[in-house]
């Protein structure tokens, strides 16, 4: 009886072992969205901070003009508002779903346009994603919901979406 009880014991430990186990999501407290637009005059480099804090979210967007003139002036930006927890949330989970990405197919090298990033996490243990000019040969490169992602923190932003990604 005591065998049977043994073995019995046995096959559920190693059947339990043998379960898929379901990942777990990591938690994400920031997002960071980086645009650096090579030559381009307005909005040269822009940053957007998507932070959530226990109840409450809110966005700081950063924009800076190659060269600081008074006609540039417009696109040197720093402001800062609230926005809910749902549209955090769901920026989070497209930022999880970026480990899909094909990093090798992603890739390319160009010599002039822009370079998007993200870096999301929380507590230092981030993760970045970084591409050249994510707008050509998207769909190819397995960027579109990388580039979907970028224009829906562009809008919630309040900035101009179509010069930031004109070329």
């Amino acid at each position: 009886m005591y065998k049977s009880f043994f073995l019995i014991a046995l096959l559920l430990i190693v059947l339990s072992s043998c379960q898929k186990k379901e990942i777990e999501k990591y938690q994400i407290d920031e997002i960071t969205f980086s645009y650096q637009g090579g030559l381009k005059i307005p909005y040269n480099k822009v940053t957007i901070y998507v932070l959530k804090n226990n109840d409450s979210a809110k966005v700081i967007v950063q924009s800076r003009p190659l060269f600081d003139q008074p006609k540039w002036k417009y696109s040197n930006i720093d402001k800062r508002f609230n926005i809910n927890t749902k549209t955090f949330e769901d920026f989070a989970e497209t930022a999880r779903s970026f480990d899909q990405i094909n990093i090798d197919k992603a890739y390319i090298v160009g010599n002039d346009g822009s370079t998007w990033e993200i870096e999301f996490g929380s507590k230092g243990k981030n993760k970045s994603y970084s591409f050249w000019n994510p707008e050509s040969e998207t769909k190819n490169r397995g960027l579109t919901e990388f580039r979907k992602m970028f224009e829906r923190i562009i809008d919630i932003s309040k900035l101009n979406k179509k010069e930031i990604l004109e070329n």
